[in-house]
């Protein structure tokens, strides 16, 4: 892994406290959502002194970690994130009901499936093949974000479980505006490091793997997206649907959990769909500035 230092990206201050420490040395993370131990490890994790940002420093480069993975445990959790992707188009209605609306990181083209029936949808993915599976019913992308080009800009823009990958989130935002129409709709799912949850949690919380280079607050987020234009217009947390097996591997990291885990796969109850909202998460809509 090739490393940087570089300053925060939301102020540019240079100076920081490091919250984590570096348990992935030179090793390229763990892609995928397995919930390991190996997932669980992280690169050196550090808060901005000036503004409070969390940001991996030294800045690995892991685009590449991305392009040849094939997430089983994605494939198995299929049914529950579409029910989860239903809810989330449900809510992007109230904002804007048509258009043109690009997922960027749209993995595998769930979420594609669901906006579809109201939107003329593409996506851009860099894992090849979630884009080949993606590709087979909808007009996906595989090319970096900053090096997209369009014909005409969005209406909606969307990334779930995206922002906290970026190496630089500034400049793939500002990348993200472009592509936007002017009052345009931006839609962020993402991690929230200041809720209670997290702060009671600790490394423990599941937000913190290698994979993730960035770790977003309510405040610092609205704070990246008026510096690339954006005015913000709702944040909420999403609710997001599990089947108990799925459930119960992500608790497995947890004493109590681990417990729960033999349970919650049992067949009568395994495949059982249950509505989740946790403390931890956060959606947050915006508008592009004209």
């Amino acid at each position: 892994m090739n490393k940087r230092e570089i300053p925060c990206c939301l102020c540019g201050s240079t100076k920081h406290t490091v919250v984590l420490p570096d348990t992935l040395g030179d090793r390229p993370p763990a892609v995928g959502y397995d919930f390991s131990t190996e997932t669980r490890k992280t690169y050196q994790v550090v808060k901005c002194a000036s503004c409070g940002f969390l940001y991996t420093n030294p800045m690995p480069s892991v685009a590449e970690c991305y392009e040849e993975h094939r997430d089983e445990t994605y494939i198995r959790s299929c049914p529950q994130r579409r029910r989860t992707a239903d809810h989330a188009v449900s809510i992007l209605r109230r904002y804007q009901p048509s258009g043109r609306l690009l997922d960027i990181g749209c993995a595998t083209g769930i979420f594609l499936d669901s906006a579809a029936r109201f939107y003329q949808v593409e996506g851009l993915e860099l894992s090849r093949w979630a884009y080949e599976e993606a590709a087979k019913r909808h007009k996906v992308h595989n090319v970096p974000l900053d090096r997209l080009k369009v014909d005409k800009p969005f209406d909606i823009a969307t990334l779930f479980g995206v922002i906290e990958h970026f190496e630089d989130p500034y400049s793939a935002m500002q990348c993200v505006a472009r592509l936007l129409r002017p009052g345009g709709l931006l839609v962020v799912y993402t991690g929230d490091v200041d809720s209670w949850l997290p702060r009671w949690l600790g490394k423990k919380w599941w937000w913190f793997q290698g994979m993730h280079l960035c770790y977003f607050s309510r405040r610092t987020c609205e704070l990246l997206l008026s510096k690339c234009g954006f005015d913000t217009v709702h944040v909420g947390t999403l609710c997001v649907y599990f089947q108990l097996y799925s459930l119960g591997v992500s608790l497995k990291r947890y004493r109590l959990g681990a417990l729960m885990s033999p349970l919650l796969n049992l067949p009568g109850l395994r495949r059982i769909m249950v509505p989740v909202k946790l403390s931890g998460e956060m959606l947050l809509l915006a508008r592009r500035r004209p």
